[in-house]
């Protein structure tokens, strides 16, 4: 008995160590920012899906575009085709009940996920366009009200929990009071190059669609940001949520509630769970580091991530029917995590519910490498050395998304002269970024005395053959083998054993 209440009282002593978290960042600094589930995952994948699907073309932003007369560069073209195609009086709003969705299958797209090889699946959320995805309470503006009639979160999140898979949900929201443009004057923002005002603005004044286009006051905004993420916490805890670059317009004390509430929810439910940052609206402590389409300079310390478009645009684009290059995906997924990054896919639905064939295609393609050579890539970590070869990745100083985005320039190069390095216990995975009908030998300068690394066996992932390989001063060469294994146009893999 004495044993019994001694182990009941060590229980409830741990039970009440387990501090609940203060919005405060002392607080909230002590949150692991990288559970080993998001290290070991490596691939993700969401998708892009809303109003602006159905005019689709000119990208998710189309909503601020199309109230922009005097937008010079990407967008530019948008404000005058959309009154030829639609008229003058056309509203963004007028939009929502011509998405209609007949074919949205949720389990339809969650096995293409899978199939494709992501351990984590995600839904957005709400787009810097102000219209919910799910059944909210506190924004009439959403999909179940209207349009569509579905609550994609859920549908989404129902369908991947069923699965040995993570769900996460996606808001771009915190940007959403400085997306449409405003009237000159008439709401306090964030200073910032993003807020557009005119003295004659053209968006809809009314009453009852200032909630939509982000016309309220900045404190009522602020609220309804908070709110929004407190509904899909408290109704579906994800294991991820991912954060679009406009939460820095929200102010610092409501992000700070945001991540005291999601931390404690997920304490709540024994979830290890993950957010991001875009820039520093949340400290890199608590948070994982988001450099958007882009890789880093060398393998760094703390596991980061990275996104990459499916389609041709982020959301569907029914003049630009294309999608990525599979074997590319591969390359560049093999750049990432050799430098601790994991890499997310977003995903272009039509607005009637339909997967566009070519992103399809995409996808079982990169799931036909994955389900051969996941190996090399899942539970993986980085090598002494990330890799070696001839393609050089570098800034895009033009690109207007430098501040976050780092090394971009190349990545679309890589090739077969090109070797990236990935770990797990005594094997080394040395992926060659393609099938080199050329030259079939690889010198390997990482495997040096220097670096007292002893090779015990070399072989290939997917092939029988025996391959020839010896360790020298120089490093590990090592040769292809005769005959290509499956899918290795993509990324051939060498799998070493260390002694």
């Amino acid at each position: 008995m004495k044993k019994l209440l001694l182990l009941i009282a060590f229980i409830g002593c741990n039970l009440f160590a387990q501090e609940t978290y203060q919005p405060e960042w002392e607080s909230l600094k002590k949150h692991k920012a990288v559970p080993d589930w998001f290290a070991d995952a490596k691939l993700g994948i969401y998708f892009h899906w809303g109003v602006y699907s159905v005019p689709a073309h000119g990208g998710e932003w189309y909503g601020r575009w199309m109230y922009t007369p005097d937008r010079i560069g990407w967008g530019s073209t948008i404000y005058k085709q959309h009154k030829k195609d639609y008229g003058e009086n056309f509203e963004y709003h007028d939009f929502i009940p011509m998405w209609k969705a007949p074919k949205f299958d949720a389990k339809e797209w969650v096995d293409l996920f899978q199939g494709m090889g992501a351990k984590f699946i995600g839904s957005i959320a709400e787009h810097h366009d102000g219209f919910s995805l799910w059944d909210s309470k506190v924004n009439e503006w959403n999909s179940v009200n209207m349009g569509p009639d579905v609550n994609v979160v859920k549908a989404i999140a129902e369908e991947t929990q069923k699965r040995d898979l993570k769900f996460m949900a996606t808001f771009h929201h915190g940007f959403h009071n400085l997306f449409f443009p405003k009237q000159e004057g008439s709401v306090l923002r964030p200073a910032s190059r993003h807020l557009l005002s005119y003295e004659n603005v053209e968006t809809p004044q009314e009453e009852g669609l200032k909630k939509l286009y982000g016309d309220l006051s900045y404190e009522a905004e602020n609220n309804i940001w908070l709110a929004k993420l407190n509904e899909v916490v408290d109704e579906f805890v994800p294991d991820y949520i991912w954060m679009d670059f406009g939460q820095r317009y929200i102010d610092e004390a409501h992000r700070k509630q945001f991540l005291a509430h999601y931390f404690n929810k997920a304490q709540q439910n024994n979830k290890e769970v993950v957010v991001n940052t875009k820039g520093d609206f949340f400290p890199t402590e608590l948070s994982v580091v988001n450099v958007e389409r882009a890789t880093m300079e060398d393998i760094t310390p703390e596991v980061w991530i990275t996104d990459f478009i499916l389609g041709s645009s982020w959301c569907y684009d029914k003049t630009k029917r294309t999608a990525i290059d599979p074997k590319k995906a591969i390359r560049m997924l093999a750049e990432v995590v050799s430098k601790n990054g994991v890499m997310l896919l977003s995903a272009g639905p039509m607005a009637d519910g339909t997967m566009p064939i070519e992103q399809v295609q995409a996808m079982e393609k990169i799931g036909a490498w994955m389900k051969l050579y996941g190996e090399a890539i899942y539970k993986t970590r980085p090598f002494i050395s990330y890799g070696q070869g001839v393609t050089v990745l570098k800034r895009d100083e033009s690109d207007a998304w430098n501040a976050y985005g780092a090394i971009k320039k190349g990545l679309g190069n890589l090739n077969s002269k090109d070797i990236r390095y990935t770990t797990k216990g005594k094997t080394v995975y040395a992926l060659q970024l393609g099938w080199d009908a050329k030259d079939g030998e690889r010198t390997l300068s990482v495997f040096t005395k220097k670096n007292q690394v002893k090779v015990k066996s070399v072989s290939v992932l997917g092939s029988s053959e025996k391959i020839k390989w010896k360790q020298s001063k120089k490093g590990l060469t090592v040769h292809q083998p005769h005959k290509k294994p499956l899918e290795a146009e993509a990324a051939l893999v060498y799998k070493i054993t260390l002694k």
